[in-house]
């Protein structure tokens, strides 16, 4: 394998996993805005930390004030 293949590969790898994140935190953002489930539980459920989750509940109350 040469290294532009490995350099393929891992851009590919890349973008799996940054569509793989994107898709996380709209399920994080669906449960935030559609149940009353805390953190520790959201977090549970998608397999993100809880500190992502609290992150992405203060994006949500920021752009809900604006």
């Amino acid at each position: 394998m040469g290294v532009i293949d490995v350099i393929k590969k891992q851009e590919r790898q890349e973008g799996l996993q940054q569509g793989a994140e994107q898709e996380r935190r709209e399920i994080i953002n669906n449960l935030l805005k559609q149940t009353d489930f805390d953190d520790a539980m959201i977090a549970s459920l998608t397999g993100a930390t809880e500190s992502l989750v609290k992150k992405i509940r203060t994006e949500l109350n920021e752009k809900n004030k604006g």
